[in-house]
């Protein structure tokens, strides 16, 4: 059987691919922090916290698997959105793929900070040498560590949102409305530049990157591309 190159394979195929990892992407970052994260951690509270960690142990497992899941999966969708915006212009769908994968690994080494605070507050012999009070308390310092991590990535995110915005809107293959979204979305994003503010301004700038995905989601995966421009795109591209 004859192994199909990425040029023979259909745009339509990278859309619906790119959309489901898309969803998995939302559907798992909000499991993980919201549902897992949010009900474990207790802002400001070391004690609080770790009790819930060694209450609930395999659920805070659970909570890095569900954070692999969904760094893993956008890595794949930010590489498919390569592929289906490049033969608008290369350079800069190339540009925003290295953003956003610069984000990506920022935002999974900062999961090992996620997951350290299982360590410290093991019965390890060696701890010993630490109060109770200074392994909850350098536990809850590894959780901010790695809230902030998060932060950081989230700032490379809006960078790449916004040019994928951009290369979506010039595209004709895609609705331009889909790209004024993303480009909104990746504005919002880009707030995390000053970390204090863009975790101010985080309601509203969630909500309006869930209008965008959601949309982006439901377009790709019902719609996809026009074909028949892409490939008009790829033709002018080479």
């Amino acid at each position: 059987m004859k192994t199909r190159t990425i040029s023979e394979i259909s745009p339509q195929v990278y859309a619906r691919i790119a959309g489901l990892l898309y969803l998995i992407v939302i559907v798992a970052g909000i499991i993980a922090q919201m549902v897992i994260t949010g009900k474990i951690v207790i802002k400001d509270d070391a004690g609080a916290t770790a009790a819930n960690i060694l209450a609930h142990k395999d659920l805070f497992q659970l909570g890095l698997t569900v954070y692999l899941i969904e760094m893993t999966s956008q890595i794949a969708q930010t590489t498919l959105f390569y592929i289906l915006l490049k033969p608008v212009n290369r350079n800069l769908a190339l540009l925003a793929l290295i953003f956003s994968l610069i984000g990506c690994t920022i935002k999974t080494f900062s999961r090992l900070f996620y997951i350290a605070p299982s360590l410290v507050l093991g019965d390890s012999q060696y701890l010993s040498v630490f109060s109770a009070e200074q392994l909850q308390a350098l536990a809850l310092l590894l959780l901010n560590v790695n809230d902030l991590g998060t932060s950081i990535a989230v700032a490379f995110f809006g960078i790449s949102t916004s040019m994928n915005g951009y290369l979506i809107f010039q595209s004709t293959f895609l609705p331009r409305f889909l790209g004024i979204l993303s480009m909104v979305g990746g504005l919002g994003w880009l707030t995390f530049l000053y970390p204090p503010l863009g975790n101010q301004l985080f309601p509203y700038i969630l909500l309006v990157a869930l209008i965008g995905s959601v949309s982006s989601i439901l377009w790709l995966l019902i719609k996809g591309v026009n074909v028949e421009q892409w490939n008009r795109r790829v033709a002018e591209s080479v």
